[in-house]
């Protein structure tokens, strides 16, 4: 494990001044060697644990919390203090944490302070390996749970009291655009498992909000001009262009104010994808709906999306659900929100809709009416 006290160099800020909640911070090396950070808000006697997965060519701390700047208008944020950008307070991290939930994030490979493969920013090898990355902190954060039970029941010899066995905190896993695609590829993943690979991960919920399932400017992942024409012409481009890199542009027109926050967030990199790194955008949309059928059956899955959504198409999300064969499912369509829907106006009705829904399948039993596919 890399020494988690190289953060606050990185980031400038003093211990004393931090506003972001003071999480716990780690790192881990993945499969492929890459040193990947972590962030922990814990809670004493947490009721269960949630992961977050943010966005593309974002990271944990720019979605999920707030930040130092004063909005003025729908179109206009003004910095207050750059070098303590990310705050706590009345962020969706505080609430999860006041409702009782320990709240582990990562910055994907790529992304944030993170490793990227080749050592670039906003590339990655495979796009399974951002699932593969996610099953694997779990898997850290179970077994560093019960470790810390294993101290909390050792006898005065110094033995560990074999006749108590604590359960596992259920893990529910939250991920934003392209993170809502990592956490259905997760339970996709598992599902083709030969072992039961969710025993030690323990995942009782998933929330996908506003889904990289679809992009509504190319046409569905299932269909032939997708399939034979799309995949093709990415795959022909990005052997030769692989870390070349496509055009950034910041995208929100219904609150352009959300542009001015990524501008002045100093960890986000500013640059556009690999080529390499659209391939594999383009074959994750195509793997999560050509496996749809892998899904695990017992985990329910909410899924939060806006029909006004410029870039993740609503109607690809509705198809997903209307074919996904799991036990229980829900969707909720909505309106005068784009993407960015942790961090827009009414975000905070889109996580009391998330707590209400973790409040009613707590430890993975949905306990009210089955959903549209058994009624």
């Amino acid at each position: 494990m890399a020494d988690s006290a190289t953060y606050d160099g990185e980031i400038d800020i003093k211990p004393y001044t931090r506003l972001d909640g003071k999480p716990k911070l780690d790192s881990f090396f993945n499969k492929d060697g890459l040193l990947l950070r972590s962030y922990g808000w814990l809670v004493k006697n947490a009721i269960g644990i949630i992961i977050l997965i943010h966005g593309l060519c974002s990271h944990a701390r720019l979605n999920f919390l707030r930040h130092n700047v004063h909005i003025v208008s729908n179109d206009k944020a003004i910095l207050k203090d750059g070098n303590n950008f990310y705050v706590y307070e009345d962020s969706w991290i505080e609430h999860f944490n006041k409702n009782g939930y320990s709240v582990y994030a990562l910055d994907l490979q790529g992304h944030g302070l993170s490793d990227g493969w080749d050592n670039l920013k906003a590339n990655v090898k495979n796009f399974d390996d951002f699932a593969y990355d996610v099953m694997q902190y779990i898997a850290r954060i179970q077994d560093s749970l019960a470790d810390d039970d294993s101290k909390d029941y050792t006898t005065s010899d110094g033995n560990v009291d074999q006749g108590i066995n604590k359960k596992m905190l259920p893990t529910y896993i939250i991920g934003l655009s392209m993170g809502g695609n990592i956490a259905l590829r997760i339970l996709q993943l598992l599902g083709k498992s030969q072992i039961d690979a969710n025993r030690r991960l323990n995942i009782k919920g998933c929330v996908s909000i506003s889904g990289m399932i679809s992009i509504e400017l190319l046409t569905s992942p299932s269909s032939s001009t997708y399939q034979f024409f799309f995949l093709p012409l990415s795959n022909i481009i990005s052997d030769f262009f692989q870390n070349s890199r496509l055009i950034s542009v910041l995208p929100y027109q219904r609150y352009p104010y959300l542009n001015d926050i990524l501008m002045f967030d100093k960890i986000r990199f500013k640059g556009g994808i690999t080529y390499r790194f659209g391939r594999e955008l383009l074959n994750a949309m195509s793997n999560l709906d050509r496996d749809i059928g892998h899904t695990l059956t017992s985990i329910p899955i909410l899924f939060i999306h806006s029909k006004d959504d410029p870039f993740c198409y609503w109607r690809g999300v509705v198809s997903f659900y209307n074919r996904l064969r799991v036990r229980y499912k829900e969707l909720h369509l909505l309106e005068n929100m784009e993407h960015v829907l942790t961090l827009e106006p009414g975000n905070m009705r889109v996580l009391n809709s998330i707590l209400d829904w973790l409040a009613t399948i707590y430890g993975g039993v949905k306990e009210d009416q089955p959903n549209d596919d058994q009624q």
